[in-house]
C-alpha cells in the first residue's frame, strides 16, 4: 500500500462520520421542506413542491426573524471585533497583574450561555433588577425600565448580552495573533523613525488581518445562529419581536410539528448563513489581498 492510499485510509472514518452527521441530514432536510409533513400526519407525507417556500417569503414572521437576526449579527459582531482588538492590546501588554486581569477578561465566556442569559434576565428585571436600581440613583431615569417587554430595550438588551458573553472569545483569538508578530518587526520599524500609532496601523494591524478576519467569520456564524441567549433572555418577545430565524425553525419543526415548514425554514436559513459567510470571506480576501 503506497502512501496516498495510507493516508486516504486514514481519512476515510472521519469523511463517513462528516457524511452521516453533517451532510445526510442537510440533504433529508432539503428533500423534506419539498413535502406537506405534519406530527398530526405520522408518517405520512404528500409531495407540495415550492408550496412551503411560497408560504415562507409571503409570511411576515419570517421578515421579521430575518430582520432582527441580521441586525442582531451585525451589532454583535461588529462592537465583539472592536472589543476583542481592544481588550487584546492591554493583555498583551507587560505590567503587574496582567495574568489576574486575563482571567477576569475570560470570565463571561467561560460561564455558559444559558447561564449568562438567566444572570442578564435577574439583572434587567423590571421590579428588583440592579440595572433599574443603579440607573435611578445615578439620576438617568426617573422610574423603572420593563427592559424586556419593550422590543426595542429587549433587543437592545439580548446585544449587550452577547458582547458581554463572547468579545472575551475573540480577544483570545486576537491576542494569539498579537503573541505571533515579531519583535524584531516592530524594532525595524521603531528604527526607521516610526512612531507608536504609524507601527500600530502599518506593522500590527495589517499583521492581524487574517485573525481578524476569522474572528469576525466564526462569529458571524454563530451570532446568525443565534438562539440559547434569546431563550434564556426574551424566549422570542415581545411579541415575537425579538425571535431569530433559528428560535423561528425549531418552533415550527418541534413545537408545532410542521416537520415540512419547518425544513424549508430551515434551509433557506443554511443557504442566506453560507451566501453571507462566502460573501464575507470574498471581501475579508480582498483587503486581505490588496
Amino acid at each position: 500500500m503506497t502512501r496516498k492510499q495510507m493516508g486516504y485510509l486514514f481519512i476515510t472514518p472521519t469523511i463517513v462520520l462528516f457524511a452521516v452527521l453533517a451532510v445526510y441530514p442537510v440533504l433529508e432536510t432539503i428533500g423534506l421542506s419539498f413535502f406537506e409533513s405534519r406530527l398530526q400526519y405520522g408518517d405520512v407525507k404528500s409531495f407540495v413542491g415550492l408550496k412551503n417556500y411560497i408560504r415562507l417569503f409571503t409570511t411576515e414572521r419570517f421578515y421579521i426573524s430575518l430582520r432582527f437576526t441580521l441586525l442582531f449579527t451585525s451589532l454583535t459582531v461588529g462592537v465583539e471585533v472592536g472589543l476583542g482588538l481592544l481588550f487584546a492590546q492591554f493583555m498583551n501588554r507587560e505590567y503587574k497583574g496582567k495574568s489576574f486581569l486575563r482571567v477576569i477578561v475570560l470570565i463571561p465566556w467561560a460561564i455558559p450561555t444559558i447561564v449568562s442569559g438567566f444572570i442578564w434576565r435577574f439583572m434587567v428585571n423590571d421590579q428588583y433588577g440592579i440595572m433599574n436600581h443603579i440607573l435611578k440613583s445615578l439620576g438617568i431615569i426617573e422610574k423603572f425600565i420593563p427592559w424586556l417587554s419593550q422590543p426595542g430595550t429587549a433587543s437592545a438588551v439580548l446585544v449587550c448580552a452577547d458582547i458581554w458573553k463572547t468579545a472575551p472569545y475573540v480577544s483570545l483569538l486576537v491576542l494569539a495573533g498579537l503573541q505571533n508578530i515579531q519583535k524584531s518587526q516592530l524594532e525595524a520599524a521603531a528604527m526607521d523613525g516610526a512612531g507608536s500609532l504609524q507601527r500600530y496601523f502599518y506593522v500590527v494591524l495589517p499583521s492581524l488581518k487574517p485573525v481578524l478576519a476569522t474572528a469576525a467569520l466564526f462569529r458571524l456564524i454563530q451570532s446568525f445562529k443565534v438562539y440559547t441567549i434569546i431563550v434564556a433572555l426574551t424566549n422570542g418577545g415581545p411579541a415575537n419581536s425579538t425571535e431569530s430565524l433559528t428560535l423561528y425553525t425549531l418552533r415550527t419543526y418541534f413545537d408545532a410539528g410542521n416537520y415540512g415548514y419547518g425544513s424549508a425554514l430551515a434551509t433557506v436559513t443554511f443557504i442566506i448563513t453560507v451566501l453571507i459567510a462566502l460573501m464575507f470571506l470574498r471581501v475579508i480576501q480582498n483587503k486581505i489581498n490588496s
